[in-house]
């Protein structure tokens, strides 16, 4: 018997999710909801959705599925996940797993109450390179880990009825860009003591552009940038004593890793070293120059494809853990998600608290 899915939401984010199935085993969406039956009907034509449900309340009185994705606004995810787990309805919930902490908190403590299945759709940790990056760390690949970098940017027109600038909606790059760092740190180095932060507030009330710096656990240190204004590398590093690995691709959907594996230079090495000589002649230099290369290490490519649009490995994670009683998955475990909602809470407070010193609030 198929996996079946109910949707909540017809937005874009919907739309890759109800076709990343496809690519799933045995799966099938049921019923998609919407606050109106005309946007769920015309979203269930798109994709041969067998029913179209108009509000989610009725959805969740419908059930007849094993799981619901809900893809609403970050501003809804709280109530609707929270309609779900107390009819007994797993849930996978779209990143932002919600607003703020406390809504956070409420969504893990109403799952563990009723012993039903509760998820942050951070796909990432589940595709083939996320993975890998995690192995690779444990295994001490690149010795140990100093720093770690991320950044995610999108110039956008600053629209007010868009869902990345309504405030009403849970709009800003906190909300929608940062997520994907933070959540691979935290995934990677455990939930930060120190945050500090900067950013600027836009007309409509929503963070802009955010840097933040993180100090986790073993004195691992986070540099992180996100914008919705500006255009930004879409990257993730972790830098280590004896090198460096970066995803390939986005930091949102990586397809490999770029791994430099340098062991650490003695002082005499660095000065008066065979190797530290030849950096230094005018012919490595000029070579270096035409080529296009860095004097540094150069990377080795790892490539971890994933298969169709990469949405189906948190769906096949849902369907595991459900299958086996689970009430949180162990890759993407609710204390994760709600320290993220923490750390963005912080952040973002930082930020506020910045802009209404300086009066630009």
């Amino acid at each position: 018997m198929p996996f079946r899915w109910g949707i909540f939401g017809t937005g874009a984010i919907s739309a890759k999710f109800a076709a990343g199935l496809a690519a799933a085993q045995d799966a099938e969406v049921s019923f998609i909801a919407s606050r109106t039956p005309e946007r769920a009907q015309h979203f269930a034509q798109q994709f041969g959705i067998g029913r179209a449900i108009g509000g989610y309340r009725e959805a969740a009185k419908a059930g007849g599925v094993d799981a619901v994705y809900i893809a609403t606004p970050p501003s809804e995810h709280a109530a609707h996940a929270l309609l779900c787990l107390e009819a007994g309805i797993p849930v996978l919930v779209e990143k932002p797993f919600a607003s703020s902490a406390a809504d956070a908190a409420r969504i893990a403590e109403t799952a563990r109450a009723h012993s039903v299945f509760a998820m942050e759709a951070m796909w990432t940790r589940f595709l083939p390179a996320g993975r890998a990056l995690k192995e690779k760390i444990a295994a001490r690949a690149v010795g140990q880990v100093r720093l770690v970098a991320g950044n995610f940017g999108s110039s956008q027109v600053p629209d007010p009825n868009s869902g990345m600038f309504n405030p009403n909606t849970g709009g800003g790059a906190l909300a929608h860009l940062a997520a994907y760092p933070l959540s691979l740190g935290q995934w990677l180095f455990g939930a930060p003591t120190l945050v500090q932060a900067i950013g600027t507030i836009g007309p409509t009330g929503v963070d802009e552009d955010a840097a933040f710096q993180l100090l986790y656990p073993g004195g691992v240190i986070g540099s992180y940038f996100v914008s919705a204004r500006a255009w930004a590398p879409d990257a993730f590093q972790v830098l280590g004593s004896d090198g460096m690995i970066a995803v390939r691709g986005s930091v949102v959907r990586p397809y490999g890793l770029d791994i430099v594996e340098e062991a650490p230079l003695k002082p005499e090495q660095a000065q008066f070293g065979l190797k530290a000589r030849l950096k230094q002649h005018g012919l490595v230099h000029r070579i270096a120059q035409v080529m296009g290369r860095s004097s540094r290490g150069r990377g080795k490519a790892h490539r971890y494809h994933y298969a169709g649009n990469g949405y189906h490995y948190e769906a096949e994670e849902v369907r595991a853990c459900i299958g086996k009683g689970a009430v949180e998955s162990a890759i993407m475990p609710l204390d994760d998600s709600v320290a993220v909602a923490e750390t963005v809470d912080r952040i973002r407070a930082a930020i506020r608290g910045q802009a209404a010193g300086s009066g630009v609030a």
